[in-house]
């Protein structure tokens, strides 16, 4: 059960002990009773603070895939969890190791990695909580990966503007599996409603078909480019860069995630505040609304190799 909804139930319990208290008046055993409960359940409301998250989400689902809350079709069930673990290993490899590429293994995949724990009922639901794993900090970072995956979903079935907004610190990668997860929920004329922490989404058969045809109608191209320019410098600890172009442009992005820690360093000596040569990785993505997204991924950096101009000699 998650954050929001445990609050939830216990508020149903709370104004039912409120309701069953107001009805025993002043009986001396009942009302005393009934005002302990009452405070009990307060206390554990206000234990759970608003904008919770955590490193589980549950995903409900009805519509034809689901018999009420009796099951859903496995085939469908499937389908549907495998792009949902990929945006979620995608989003966390982009927020908490700063790379992500749009093919292969992810960084932190494994501390990104859901378990399927469970099967709530009303519609039908599946409970996917982290795996189990020696790093310190991961639980909180998922729950924040959960967190986002959460709100970028629900943007998607809100408006294109919402969608468009939501993406500005999402990877590329992260809408190709969000596309892939809304196909399974639309063609399987299905209903969603997601909850992680705090964070709850939700559309019918007919909003999540639109969430498909919007993300679906999101265009992300590619393309190498060789820039010359001045190399600013490096950050390992988000992974970033910094380049100034001859034209007095700056860009700035990521690092390639092929490029090692070792490799990185020896840029940033041989190129630090030098003119030379970026190969960049440009992403362009383009929404349904017209607004246009673009992002560089930095893969290399070479040497101009210009001979100094020399200067005439007198003529004879």
């Amino acid at each position: 059960m998650t954050t929001r909804a445990q609050r939830e139930f216990l508020k149903v319990q709370l104004l039912e002990t409120q309701r069953l208290k107001a009805l025993v008046g002043d009986h001396p055993l009942m009302s005393v009773s009934f005002a302990e409960r009452e405070e009990e359940l307060k206390e554990k409301i206000a234990a759970l603070p608003l904008g919770n998250k955590e490193a589980r989400t549950v995903l409900f689902f009805s519509g034809e895939p689901v018999q009420g809350s009796m099951g859903i079709d496995a085939s469908f069930a499937g389908r549907v969890l495998e792009p949902f673990q990929s945006m979620v290993m995608a989003d966390y490899a982009d927020r908490w190791h700063g790379v992500v590429g749009s093919r292969g293994r992810r960084h932190g995949e494994a501390n990104s990695r859901l378990l399927l724990t469970g099967l709530p009922r009303g519609s039908f639901g599946l409970e996917l909580t982290r795996a189990d794993n020696d790093e310190l900090f991961d639980e909180g970072q998922l729950a924040d990966t959960l967190a986002h995956v959460t709100k970028l979903v629900g943007s998607a079935g809100r408006s294109d503007e919402d969608f468009a907004a939501e993406l500005d610190a999402t990877a590329p990668r992260v809408i190709q599996n969000l596309r892939e997860f809304l196909e399974v929920v639309a063609k399987g004329k299905a209903g969603l409603r997601l909850e992680s922490g705090d964070f709850r989404c939700s559309m019918n058969p007919v909003e999540a078909n639109e969430a498909f045809n919007r993300v679906a109608g999101t265009i992300t191209n590619e393309e190498t480019l060789k820039i010359r320019g001045v190399f600013k410098e490096v950050l390992l600890e988000s992974w970033r860069f910094d380049f100034v172009t001859d034209e007095n442009h700056s860009i700035g992005g990521k690092i390639d995630e092929n490029l090692t820690e070792e490799q990185v360093i020896a840029l940033n000596r041989g190129f630090f505040n030098e003119r030379c040569q970026a190969v960049l990785l440009k992403t362009t993505v383009l929404f349904k609304n017209g607004r246009v997204r673009t992002t560089y991924v930095l893969k290399g950096l070479e040497s101009l190799n210009e001979t100094p101009t020399q200067p005439a000699g007198p003529t004879t």
